[in-house]
This record gives C-alpha cells, sequence and structure tokens, in this order.
C-alpha cells in the first residue's frame, strides 16, 4: 500500500495535508515495488527483479513486461523521478522517513535509548509510536521469490524487542495498568513458548496483582519444558522473578510489596531474606533497565562484596565470577525439592538488600557504568583477540617497492600513518594489502581486524561510518547494547579500545574520507590499511600508495604461477595475452584461471579469443572472477550517485566509449555530453580519482584498454536501449538546461560522431586562419551544416591566436583527427563524408608543416572529394 500526502485536497473529501492509501491492484507491480522497496536507494539489478516477479522460469517476454510494470509503478508513484533507470537496472529513490521501516526504525532507537538511561515514559512512547506502524506480517501476501527473509526476521525480532522494553517499563512503573498486562502476556508465551522474556513478565504481573500461584506455575512449566526439551535451566532473568514470586512463602506471610509510588513516598521495604543478593540480574548478559526484583541491585557482578550466582543452579555459565565466600555450586541443584532449595538460595550468612523503588525506573549509581560504556570485564573478559585476516591470494607477485615501503611505513618508530592503497578496479589492492597484514601480523599482537566497507562491491550500498564502528565495536566484544547510538560516542569508545594496543585495522573497499575517518584509532601502536578506487586525498596525514598495472615480466611470472603451464617465458602467445590483458591483475587471475582448468586450451587460442575487441571482457570471466562486474561496479557506483560530479562522470565514459578516440580534452567531451567545459573538467577529475581515467598529460585523458571496451559496451548498450540512459531523464540532473543540454532527456541526442566531426571542424577553420596560408578556404555546403548541426552551442575554447598556438593545438588533436578520418573517410552519409573532406583539407598544412609525411599523405587523399 502507498500513502501519499495531499497538498491540496482532492475534492472528493480528502483534505489537504492529508494522507491518502493507493492500492496497487497487480500482483506483478506489487511484488516489483517490494522488490525495488527492499534495496530503496540501491540500484536494483534487471536479472534480480525477473527472479522477484517470475522466479528461475522467466518467459520470453519478460524483459518487455518488465518495462511495462515498471511503468506502471512509475505512474502510482507521487513523483515519478523517483524510479530511476541506470544502466545495469533501476533504483527506487526514497528520502529518510518516507519509508514506514525508516520511522519504525527512529522509533525503535528512541525506544532504545529511553530505555538504556531508564525513562520508563520515553520507553513507553517510543515503543507505542513503533508498534503502532504494524500491520501484520512483513512482506505478507508477496511470492516467495521476492526475498527480504532476513528484512522481514529482523522486523519481527525487533517488534518483540519493543513489546520486552515496554513491558518491562510497565511493570517497573506500575499502577492500575498491571491486570492489562496479563492477558497479553499469556498470549505471547503461548505464541512463544520458549522466550524467557515473555513468561518472566508474565510471572511478575500475576504476583504483582495478587495472583502469586500462577505465577508459580508459569515458573514450574517453562522451567520443565526448557529441561526436557533443551536440557537447560532458564536464564538469570527468569530466575530473578522466581526469586521475587517466592520472597513472601521465605518470609512466612510477610505482607506482599505494594505497587505504585507510594511505596517509594513511604520507604518500605519488601521482606528480604538474610543475607540474599540477586547479582547478575542487571549485569552482563542482562539488558539494561531491566525488570530488578526487589532485594537486587543491577550490576552487581564484578563489583566487590557477594555474588548471589549461588541463585542459580544447573544452566550457571561456566568460568563466572563468584565473589570471595560464596559457592555457586550445589545451590539449587538437582534433587532438591522446592522448599530446601529455597532455603539453600536465601539461608542465611547472605546479605539483603533494599528493593527496586517502584513506581520509577532506577537511577544508576554514581560510579555506575553508564549505558553504552565500556567495562573491560563485561565486554573482552572472554573474547580472544581478533584474528581476521581472510587468506592471503596466492601466488603473489611482484609489488615489491610498494610492499617494502609499506612495511617501512607501519612498523617504523613513532606514530604509524594510515596508509592508502589506491587504483582501478581488479588492480590488486585487497591482495596487496592482505599480502602485508600476514606478513606484519606477529608485530600486532592484540589483534588484525578486516572489515569489508563494501564500496568495491558491486550491487552493494557502501557501510555508513555507524555501521562500520558497530561491527568494529562488536568484534572487540564489546556487548550490542553497550555500543552508544551516536557515531561520535562510538567512534570515541573505538579509540578508547585501542588506545594502549597493538591493533592492525585493513579497511577494505572505501568509498571518502568521511567513511573512513570515524574508524581511525588514535594509539600509536595501531596501523591502518585502507583500500579504495579513490586516493582519499582528503585524510589528513595519510600516507598514499597508488598502483599501477604489473610489468611485462610480472605479468608473465604470474600467468605461470597461477596456471601451472611452463614454456611462456618469451613465448608470442604469451606477450599477446599480457597485451591483451592490460597487465590487470585481476585479468591475469582469470586467463590463468582458464588455461589451468582446460589443458587443451592453449595460449594461443586464448589470445586470439582476446583479440577480438568486441567480446574481450566476456571472455574474462570464469567463476566469480569477473573483469567487466568489477569495472561495472565502479562505473555503476558513478551512475546511481546522488552527487552532479559523479553522474556527470558516468555520462563522461559513455560517451568516451561511443566515439573511441586514442585520447580526449575537456572540450570536446564537453561537446559530446551538453554539460559545459567546467562540469565536464570536474567529471574527468572524478573519472581520474577512480582510477577509470589516466590523465597522460595536463588536460589529456585516456583510459586503461579494458576500461575503453567497458565503455564501448556501455556506449553500444545505451544505443540499444535509450531509455535506459540515466542522461535521458530529467530527474537525476534538474538544472540542466533542456534547449542547451543534449542529454537533457527534452529533445534528440546528437551522434557521437558527428557532433566530434564538427566540433573539430570549426577548431580547425579557427586553425587554418591563425596559420593564415589561406587555406581556410570556403566554409562547407551550407545546407548540409545545417542539417547536421545539433541544438547546442559550440563548447567555449580558447581560439589559436598565433601560429605557434595552431601548431601546438595540432599536435594535440592531429592524432584524434586521423583517427576520425580514417575511419570515415567515403562514408555513405554526405553529411559526414563533406565534414570529414573539409576537415582533412583544413589541417593538411598542419600535418605538412610538421613533418608528418603519413598523416599528410591521409588527409591528402581524404581531401580530394572536396575538391572535386
Amino acid at each position: 500500500m502507498l500513502y501519499q500526502d495531499v497538498p491540496g485536497g482532492t475534492g472528493d473529501g480528502v483534505a489537504s495535508g492529508a494522507t491518502r492509501a493507493v492500492g496497487i491492484g497487480s500482483p506483478k507491480s506489487r511484488a516489483l515495488l517490494a522488490a525495488l522497496l527492499l534495496d530503496a536507494g540501491r540500484v536494483v539489478s534487471v536479472e534480480s527483479l525477473k527472479d522477484a516477479l517470475w522466479g528461475e522460469a522467466p518467459p520470453v517476454s519478460a524483459q518487455a513486461s518488465l518495462h511495462n510494470h515498471v511503468a506502471r509503478v512509475r505512474r502510482l508513484l507521487d513523483d515519478p523521478g523517483r524510479l530511476l533507470t541506470t544502466p545495469s537496472g533501476y533504483l527506487l529513490r526514497v528520502d529518510e522517513g518516507e519509508l514506514d521501516v525508516h520511522v519504525f526504525d527512529a522509533q525503535v532507537a528512541a525506544a532504545r535509548a529511553a530505555h538504556a538511561r531508564r525513562d520508563g515514559d520515553g520507553v513507553l512512547r517510543a515503543c507505542a509510536a513503533a508498534l503502532g506502524l504494524w500491520r501484520g506480517a512483513p512482506l505478507a501476501g508477496l511470492p516467495p521469490e521476492v526475498g527480504g527473509y532476513g528484512f522481514a526476521q529482523r522486523l519481527r525480532e525487533t517488534r518483540l524487542l519493543l513489546l520486552e522494553w515496554r513491558y518491562d517499563a510497565e511493570l517497573v512503573m506500575g499502577g492500575p495498568r498491571l491486570h492489562g498486562l496479563v492477558p497479553e502476556l499469556a498470549a505471547l508465551t503461548g505464541e512463544y513458548p520458549l522466550r524467557e522474556v515473555f513468561h518472566r513478565q508474565l510471572m511478575l504481573a500475576l504476583h504483582r496483582t495478587g495472583r502469586r500461584a500462577e505465577a508459580l506455575a508459569v515458573h514450574r512449566d517453562l522451567r520443565t519444558r526448557l529441561v526436557d526439551q533443551l536440557g537447560v535451566e532458564p536464564g538469570p532473568g527468569v530466575r530473578a522473578a522466581h526469586v521475587e514470586v517466592l520472597r513472601e512463602a521465605a518470609g512466612n506471610g510477610a505482607r506482599r510489596r505494594p505497587t505504585g509510588s507510594n511505596a517509594a513516598e513511604r520507604g518500605e521495604r519488601g521482606p528480604v531474606a538474610p543475607r540474599v543478593q540477586a547479582a547478575g540480574v542487571g549485569g552482563p548478559g542482562v539488558e539494561p533497565g531491566g525488570i530488578v526484583a526487589p532485594g537486587v541491585q543491577p550490576g552487581e557482578i564484578g563489583t566487590s562484596g557477594v555474588q548471589a550466582a549461588g541463585v542459580v543452579g544447573p544452566g550457571v555459565q561456566p568460568g563466572g565470577p563468584v565473589a570471595p565466600g560464596v559457592q555457586a555450586a550445589g545451590v539449587g541443584g538437582p534433587g532438591v525439592e522446592e522448599d530446601e532449595r529455597v532455603a539453600g538460595q536465601y539461608g542465611t550468612g547472605v546479605e539483603g538488600r533494599a528493593p527496586a523503588v517502584p513506581g520509577a525506573l532506577r537511577e544508576p549509581a554514581p560510579d555506575a557504568p553508564q549505558p553504552g560504556a565500556y567495562r573491560p570485564d563485561a565486554a573482552t573478559a572472554w573474547s580472544p583477540p581478533p584474528a581476521q585476516l581472510p587468506p592471503p591470494s596466492a601466488p603473489f607477485i611482484g609489488r615489491a617497492p610498494e610492499r617494502e615501503a609499506l612495511r617501512r611505513l607501519l612498523t617504523g618508530p613513532g606514530p604509524r600513518p594510515t596508509a592508502v592503497i589506491s587504483g582501478m578496479p581488479g588492480i590488486g589492492k585487497s591482495a596487496l594489502a592482505l599480502r602485508l597484514a600476514h606478513d606484519l601480523a606477529e608485530r600486532f599482537s592484540d589483534g588484525q581486524l578486516h572489515l569489508d566497507l563494501r564500496g568495491a562491491t558491486p550491487g552493494a550500498t557502501p557501510l555508513t561510518p555507524g555501521r562500520a564502528l558497530t561491527a568494529l565495536l562488536r568484534d572487540l566484544g564489546v556487548e550490542p547494547c553497550r555500543i552508544p547510538e551516536s557515531p561520535d560516542a562510538a567512534s570515541a569508545l573505538l579509540r578508547s579500545l585501542l588506545a594502549r594496543t597493538r591493533t592492525l585495522l585493513v579497511l577494505d573497499g572505501a568509498v571518502s574520507a568521511a567513511q573512513v575517518r570515524p574508524l581511525l584509532p588514535g594509539g600509536a601502536g595501531c596501523a591502518v590499511i585502507v583500500t579504495s578506487w579513490f586516493p582519499l586525498t582528503a585524510l589528513d596525514g595519510a600516507a598514499r600508495f597508488p598502483l599501477a598495472p604489473l610489468s611485462h615480466e610480472e605479468s608473465i611470472a604470474l600467468l605461470r604461477a597461477a596456471s601451472g603451464r611452463a614454456g611462456l617465458d618469451g613465448a608470442e602467445a604469451a606477450r599477446l595475452l599480457v597485451e591483451r590483458t592490460g597487465r590487470l591483475p585481476l585479468a591475469l587471475r582469470v586467463v590463468a584461471a582458464r588455461l589451468a582448468a582446460r589443458r587443451a586450451l592453449t595460449p594461443e587460442a586464448l589470445a586470439a579469443e582476446l583479440s577480438r575487441g568486441d567480446s574481450r571482457l566476456r571472455h574474462l570471466e570464469y567463476d566469480d572472477l569477473s573483469v567487466r562486474r568489477s569495472l561495472a561496479g565502479a562505473y555503476d557506483a558513478l551512475a546511481a550517485s546522488p552527487h552532479q560530479t559523479d553522474r556527470d562522470a558516468a555520462l563522461a565514459l559513455r560517451r568516451i566509449g561511443a566515439l573511441d578516440l586514442p585520447d580526449y580534452g575537456a572540450p570536446l567531451l564537453a561537446r559530446l555530453t551538453g554539460t559545459g567545459v567546467l562540469r565536464t573538467e570536474a567529471a574527468l577529475g572524478r573519472l581520474v580519482e577512480a582510477a577509470l581515467l589516466e590523465e597522460t598529460a595536463y588536460g589529456r585523458y585516456a583510459p586503461h584498454p579494458l576500461v575503453r571496451d567497458l565503455a564501448r559496451d556501455l556506449a553500444r548498450d545505451m544505443a540499444r536501449d535509450p531509455a535506459r540512459d540515466p542522461a535521458r531523464d530529467p530527474a537525476r540532473d534538474p538544472a540542466r538546461d533542456p534547449a542547451r543540454d543534449p542529454a537533457s532527456g527534452q529533445g534528440p541526442v546528437p551522434d557521437p560522431v558527428d557532433a566530434a566531426l564538427r566540433w573539430y571542424a570549426a577548431e580547425a577553420e579557427r586553425v587554418a586562419a591563425a596559420i593564415g596560408d589561406g587555406s581556410a578556404g570556403p566554409a562547407p555546403d551550407p545546407g548540409a551544416a545545417h542539417r547536421c548541426r545539433p541544438a547546442v552551442p559550440a563548447s567555449p575554447v580558447t581560439s589559436p591566436a598565433s601560429p605557434d598556438d595552431a601548431f601546438a593545438w595540432a599536435d594535440v588533436e592531429l592524432a584524434n583527427v586521423i583517427e576520425l578520418v580514417r575511419r570515415h573517410v567515403g562514408d555513405p552519409c554526405d553529411e559526414r563524408a563533406i565534414l570529414v573532406s573539409t576537415l582533412a583539407r583544413l589541417l593538411l598544412p598542419c600535418a605538412r608543416g610538421r613533418g608528418r609525411t603519413t598523416e599528410a599523405g591521409l588527409l591528402e587523399r581524404a581531401a580530394r572529394p572536396a575538391g572535386r
């Protein structure tokens, strides 16, 4: 069900500012919307959506049907621009607070915070708001192919946790509401017969409303069930509730503890057996703010005095701390009658405590640890030092200079800076980081932490700093209930834990300095290795190690070692394989895996397959290794980014693939993308940062050969299905002027080849005029130029002001011009043929003046049709 705000009324009785429910009749549309919302804000691939709608046997018309369902869902949305098309799938944009799950999670966080600070009223308010959003089983009525089982399970567990917190608060606050809790808790204990918290709460509700016998029966039934079915005793919470119920019997009929705030005002104390202290209730393993039985102080484990771990019999956690003078064994053991067990648990020699203050949640002692604070005895006493490094890649070839520099950096005296290893996808960043981490593991005796930040995982949403901090703190042994909600507080706790340790952190797949900065330890004995596509230059004090492709010799050595093929040294086929893989380690490993899997596959045959440029990336896939998927992950992250510069970068990469020239400058690409020179320069800079382009000289850019293949594939995909081009979606960039921008989706996108030829022809006229030899001659046929010209003005460039400037421009651009002329000379399109011949004629004097005889000959032959 969709709920839409009605800003101005509808005229059918729906007032302004109200919320209108929009039903979704089509089961397929419901399944599609659910699949998109399960990954809201992330790209969902077309294949995943087909699986969600049709399972493992989609019909032949699945692609067209999917488009129809997407269009139907778009019409249902208040803003069709929310459902965006990306090259690999679809993305449903949902702002924070618009999805009911977001509101639910926010209320859960508020309830957790109130529970931690023992704010009963706050717990009740937040729990009521969160539970009020519940409409039944999550994802009910959807086919199992939609998935989301883990998501639905999390919501169900969270609902139960909210109920526990609410009933805890109501039990502690007391009042007439206690009578109403009994039927609700009785229903929950029947629905969840092994969930001890609800049984504990039912026991207390029955006892505090004068139904002690029924409370004891609840405990008896639960204990019998746990012992018979699981062979375990009830936990400390149930045992503490049992203590409260039995206290009247131990006190020979002493009056029952009053409920309500008056008891606190009168300062009454419930009957307490001599020297009984139920330590452990509210201590480690028990949620803070939980119900505390009368006579029990929370958090007693690990404190001075007597610990009533002896209240427990079988089922006490082995190795738990026991205070001096108290024996935990034998108390309440099996074979003891109930009365004898009570006497044994609460016999003489154990000190009593005042009861919990009724009517309000107890404030913690001034010197008690605050909720979320780290306590070594509770958090790390039983945790071994982390050793989380995944196995290193084998064989590992090359990178000797980088390994030595990193080793010196991370093992030198004094504070160790963060090391950032950057480079294009598949370059071997993670392999180098893990190899180095294993080499240095013994130097970091307090542990080695590894965390995938998911910035380089295709289709995954990068971890937020808050989620990353939670993962690291849990790995260090901090209980989830003690992890602060605030990222700043969690970051401070992480620094406190690691301050005096020698710990190594490997943070794999970072997307930004902002993601990494809160995760850095402050201790001088710790070291951090970060891998990223980006150099993270905003990370202060970091040492950066950009990786380039392997050398030819290292590539051959990796092929030989990984494939097990002898005789590759000096072989022509091996040279071709190295050349066709671009010396990219991931591509070399794929080739080696294919050679190792098929002994009949010769290096010569595989080199021939890879020489077909139109299918090279298809051959560089094996098992879970895929060069295309790795490269496309970087592109998809840019295309789906909320930042304009990233989306411009994705558009520029597609235009690079469509034109496929040796190198590029910002003015030409600005003409092709319609984004203006300044935006194009920023986009190219972003592609350089992501290692998808190399800046070969100032202002000149060229892609890696395999990135060039990916760009060509992207351009072909967009040409076959223009509707999937995000550049056509005005919602992606509202700042674009449709009248000026061919990529705005409001007009025909010009052919990149025609646009490039027209741009070069216009610049060549300026070059010829600057040289001043009269070679510019008449302009091309005005009619043809008018027919070819797009509704986009030429990009603003600095025209050559002198012959030297003109020749310098020609030196830079002549290779691109020659490539365009070679491809399109004699083109059957008359308009394109005129542009080619004109361009050749205008730049022929430059080629001759620079002594470029081969290029001059090609330009002279191409210029002849214009002269006839």
